[in-house]
């Protein structure tokens, strides 16, 4: 891998993706072979215990040759954990990290780069549906942004939507902060952000629901409901100053 500065790094956490994890990452090298910006793609393999690993490595070896690295976590942490890894460890200008089911396209950058500027240091990505998900899904995702904003203030519209990107001068005081390794790590993030002053813009971008997920949605949304007073407990106690 280059180790010279990129003008954006993109952050894909992985963990047992064998059967998509090809054709998304086609879809991905296919992307940034048609720029000509600097870039870097890492991929964070979350504890996988299939042939994740081997095929994104395979497919990057033949297709993006030093523009690539792999890290991997020991065991499975959780998605908050891959992001962080990845995060502190991407040297672009501007870091992306975005979800490796494929639900919003990476084209979805070309709208984000317009709105790179000195006003904003974080661009967070806004859902709009193109094909419905389950009803279960919609219900619980948004009773848990309903809570989080409401409980932590962080006045943003799509907490959990996984694509976002920061400004590489806020990773290092965000990410070495955040605590949390699971689902609840998004609305830390901002939490820690907000706190810090940083400037956020909210970019709406084409999504659709890719079945299959490993979320347990039901689940996820009460162990993280009961992490937002983490969040609370932990900034009353310092830890994100």
């Amino acid at each position: 891998m280059d180790k010279s500065k990129n003008f954006i790094s993109i952050v894909i956490p992985v963990y047992n993706e064998e059967k998509r994890i090809g054709s998304f990452l086609s879809s991905v090298i296919n992307y940034v072979n048609k720029k000509d910006f600097s870039y870097e793609v890492v991929i964070v393999d979350d504890g996988s215990r299939d042939a994740t690993t081997s095929i994104v490595k395979s497919l990057l070896d033949e297709k993006l040759p030093d523009k690539y690295k792999i890290l991997k976590l020991p065991v499975n942490l959780g998605k908050g954990a891959a992001i962080r890894k990845g995060m502190l460890e991407s040297n672009g200008d501007y870091i992306f990290f975005i979800d490796a089911d494929g639900s919003t396209s990476i084209n979805e950058i070309d709208h984000f780069i317009p709105h790179f500027s000195v006003d904003y240091d974080i661009y967070i990505a806004t859902r709009t549906v193109k094909h419905k998900a389950p009803f279960k899904r919609k219900f619980f995702g948004y009773g848990y942004i309903f809570l989080a904003n409401g409980f932590l203030q962080l006045g943003v519209a799509d907490i959990t939507c996984g694509f976002k990107c920061y400004k590489q001068a806020s990773v290092q005081k965000i990410f070495s902060r955040q605590k949390l390794n699971n689902w609840s790590f998004d609305a830390e993030d901002i939490f820690i952000a907000r706190k810090h002053g940083y400037r956020i813009k909210e970019i709406p971008v084409r999504w659709k629901h890719i079945g299959g997920s490993k979320v347990k949605v039901v689940k996820n949304v009460i162990v993280c409901g009961l992490d937002l007073f983490r969040i609370r407990l932990h900034n009353i106690k310092g830890m994100y100053s």
